[in-house]
This record gives structure tokens, sequence and C-alpha cells, in this order.
């Protein structure tokens, strides 16, 4: 089984960017609430929007606060400003590699194929255990779990264990 889904699309625009200072803060990782939110270049909604998420769950590290608004990194590296109430806590993780990774039965080298996950996948984040995740994900009304190596993966921190 391959999964594929489309991540965001992108709004491109001409602007200098927020020129405010920030407050830093532990970088954590929360997930996009809806299957629609703008990100913008500055910590309010009078700056222009920089990105539209499309995809309910992406992960994204928050590395900074201002007010109301978080600075995200997404998958792709971008950086852009998003009001908290379109965050999420729930955890989840995408799929990075170029070609399919494979979600497996167990956390083991030789554990049994579940499915080939391809890129950009999004699944939701249940456990870590070493350098493996255990994850769920729906496609075509089933739902596969497993386990996922963390270098396939963005959504997780190198030592993190929960």
């Amino acid at each position: 089984m391959r999964f594929s889904f489309l991540l965001l699309t992108f709004c491109f625009v001409a602007d200098c960017g927020a020129h405010i200072k920030s407050g830093l803060c532990k970088p954590y990782y929360a997930s996009i609430k809806s299957n629609k939110a703008n990100s913008h270049r500055g910590p309010g909604r009078e700056y222009k929007i920089r990105f539209e998420y499309i995809m309910r769950g992406t992960p994204v590290m928050i590395t900074a606060k201002y007010d109301h608004w978080r600075l995200i990194k997404d998958p792709l590296g971008h950086e852009s400003w998003i009001h908290k109430s379109l965050l999420s806590p729930k955890r989840f993780v995408i799929s990075v590699g170029n070609s399919p990774v494979k979600l497996v039965s167990d956390t083991t080298e030789t554990a049994a194929v579940v499915a080939l996950i391809k890129k950009n996948v999004v699944m939701e984040l249940k456990e870590v255990r070493g350098n493996w995740c255990r994850v769920s994900v729906v496609h075509a009304s089933k739902k596969y779990k497993g386990w996922i190596k963390k270098s396939d993966v963005f959504g997780v921190f190198e030592g993190e264990i929960c």
C-alpha cells in the first residue's frame, strides 16, 4: 500500500517580513488544527499571508512566541507566524524520505512490513521508543498502525522519548 498527500500551497508575496522582537521559547512540536490555516510574514493578520496549510495534522516546530502568535518551522524548513488558535498540541509526524519508507510491525529492522509510506504522509504520533516512532495513519477508510524510524519523519526531536 502506498500513500501520498498534498502538504501545502504557497502564497508568494514580496514583503520584508516582521521586524518585531519575539520571545524565544524552548522549541516544541504542535500541529495544524484544521484543513486550512494561513501563516503570515509577521505576528499579526495585518502581515501578508506567507503560506496556506491545507492538511490538518501537519506537524510544525514552535520556536518563538509573540502575544497570541507563534513562529513556526514547517517540514520544509520554512518559517512563518501563525495564530495560536490554529495550532493543536496533538502530535503528528510527516514522512520526509524521498523513496517510500517502511511502516513495520515492531522496532526491529527485520519486522514485518505493514505498509510503504510515501513522502509527505501525515501520521498520528502515538509513542517514541529509541530511534522509532509508533504511528497510525488512515488511508481509504483503513487504519494502519506500526513503527517508523525517527530519521524518516519530521515532528520529533532526536533524543525525544515519550
